[in-house]
């Protein structure tokens, strides 16, 4: 079987591959300043603390549906869990509204 086209994911690799590349240059520039005795800076941009905030929500969100899920687990393992019929009546609803709605 020949493969003729690259697809993204050749690009993807042959570019991390490049700047895998160009990372080692940087690296061993700043190993080389750092034994001159210069001090390194180290300048973050906005949009960068914005992407790790939005991460660090991510990883709590996370953290808090896997602990609402272990909840309802143990709920249903005692045979506490119950669900108002209303709820979910209107759930369906919602949903079914929002579906309709996009099409």
């Amino acid at each position: 079987m020949k493969i003729s086209q690259r697809g993204p994911a050749d690009t993807d690799i042959s570019q991390l591959v490049h700047n895998d590349k160009s990372v080692s240059h940087k690296k061993a520039a700043d190993l080389k300043s750092q034994q001159a005795g210069e001090s390194a800076k180290v300048n973050i941009s906005q949009e960068a603390r914005e992407l790790q905030r939005i991460a660090e929500l991510a990883q709590a969100g996370d953290e808090l549906r896997a602990s609402k899920l272990r909840q309802i687990k143990e709920q249903v393992a005692t045979g506490e869990y119950h669900v108002d019929s209303k709820d979910v009546a209107v759930s369906i609803l919602r949903s079914e509204v929002t579906r309709l709605l996009k099409s």
